[in-house]
């Protein structure tokens, strides 16, 4: 490790490459341990409470071999950037940082749902060795220089998202979502289309074009697009583990896909700029008005979490790559598994399939440090309690006013969706302190200490980051 850090003006060595791809060897080795176990071991119940720990301690292990290359690059170098294979994969201290928040949102994702994902008709060491894979093809795309690679891996983890769901269905022949297979397969047939039909166009205006088209594909393939969306599926609404990874994990990955990709196309053009504000605009306001609808807090939360990755993208379209989207939406992303973590607790107590708010009235009277963790949670996402995300959200909308005065109407947009996802927020609280003594529920009484434990400290975070 250390040479890896000293001798990077030199050409690499073998065992440079190594230690640079180090995390990913010992994820290619966990999914390898994974699937021996499902090979030899599927009918020992306890191999599940294995593969758990094993995929835990690999993004452990991950996440101190990342700090300790970050540690020493802030050590010995001013400026660490090291590339291979001639540029198409580069390593800095921005994709080590976030290599290594994405090996710690797995390791609270595993936390938080493994009792979710340990029943016994579910194929828990298949269903790891997916998740594995997940944060490879993740952890590639984040190091990856090449615009047309960078979409293939951002497929392979939509993909790949959704076989670690078709893995937790019950019915055993039925594919686990056409809606999902329809949107995704629609949005790659799109964007390799206009993709191909580039090479054959010299008008600029039409190339324009043709790369707005490519952008939609891409929000298209996250989810992140009004009216056609991962909502229409119906199957996420009693899978908590499936809702984090494709509400949740994919919009965050999703931007900052897209947001390398602005590295390599332009959209600072009229045309361009001008659709997607009008896109962006209608989006905000169509994820606002149906989170304010929502009495399903799965929907709800999606719609709000979609609304925020809109106002994000929109600092791209306006400032190509920049830090400042990565940072929002992270935090966002790590803001939102803090209340699936809380939701999670529900889920694991009671026999629930839909979560919604009689799910959760009147919780506070027996379960106080859960209605107090939700509700914070969800006042640190519309920006009420301060914290690193309204530091970053007053940031991103001053950047918008100042870049385009003329941008009013998508401010207003932006301000009114916020105001009535707070109104939906205040409503999903009051619940959680009405109740009827006629109907009121059971303590919560399976232990579920590694979810409040997770909220806690991710409160703690993003309110202590403010000031970094």
């Amino acid at each position: 490790m250390e040479n890896l850090m000293l001798n990077l003006n030199i050409e690499s060595k073998p065992l440079e490459i190594i230690s640079y791809f180090s995390s990913e060897l010992f994820i290619i080795l966990g999914v390898i341990l994974n699937l021996l176990f499902f090979l030899f071991f599927k009918r020992k119940l306890n191999i599940k409470r294995i593969s758990d720990f094993i995929n835990c301690c690999i993004f452990i292990i991950n996440s101190l071999i990342l700090s300790s290359i970050l540690i020493k690059s802030s050590h010995y170098l001013n400026e660490f950037n090291f590339t291979i294979l001639n540029n198409l994969f580069s390593l800095d201290k921005n994709n080590l940082i976030i290599k290594l928040l994405i090996n710690i949102f797995m390791i609270i994702f595993v936390l938080s749902t493994y009792k979710l994902t340990r029943k016994a008709r579910f194929k828990t060491p298949i269903i790891n060795s997916i998740l594995l894979l997940t944060v490879l093809t993740s952890c590639i795309l984040i190091q990856c220089q090449n615009f047309i690679l960078i979409y293939i891996l951002l497929d392979f983890t939509t993909i790949l998202i959704y076989k670690y769901a078709s893995n937790m269905r019950i019915r055993k022949d039925n594919i686990y979502s056409n809606d999902f297979v329809t949107i995704g397969s629609f949005a790659s047939i799109l964007f390799f289309s206009f993709y191909l039909l580039s090479f054959f166009i010299k008008d600029t205006t039409q190339l324009n074009i043709i790369h707005l088209c490519m952008a939609l594909s891409i929000f298209l393939k996250i989810g992140i697009f009004p009216f056609v969306n991962y909502l229409i599926n119906k199957n996420y609404k009693n899978n908590i583990p499936y809702s984090v990874l494709l509400f949740c994990f994919l919009p965050w990955i999703g931007i900052l896909a897209f947001n390398k990709i602005c590295d390599f196309i332009n959209y600072t053009d009229e045309i361009c700029q001008i659709t997607l504000i009008i896109f962006f605009t209608i989006s905000i306001l169509y994820f606002g008005i149906f989170a304010y609808k929502q009495k399903n807090i799965i929907k709800f939360l999606t719609n709000s979490n979609y609304c925020f990755c809109c106002f994000c993208l929109l600092n791209i379209l306006f400032f190509s790559s920049n830090e400042l989207s990565v940072k929002y939406s992270t935090l966002i992303a790590f803001c939102f598994l803090g209340i699936y973590s809380i939701l999670s607790i529900i889920k694991i107590n009671t026999k629930t399939e839909k979560i919604n708010l009689v799910s959760i009235k009147g919780i506070y009277f027996n379960n106080r440090l859960f209605a107090l963790s939700f509700a914070i949670l969800l006042l640190i996402a519309t920006n009420i309690i301060p914290s690193s995300i309204m530091k970053y959200n007053i940031q991103i909308l001053k950047n918008i006013y100042i870049y385009d005065k003329l941008s009013f109407v998508t401010i207003i947009s932006i301000i009114i969706s916020y105001i009535l996802i707070l109104f939906n927020s205040i409503k999903i609280i009051q619940n959680l302190y009405n109740f009827n003594f006629k109907n009121i529920k059971e303590k919560l009484k399976r232990k579920t200490t590694l979810n409040y434990v997770v909220s806690i400290v991710i409160i703690i975070f993003l309110i202590a980051s403010i000031n970094l």
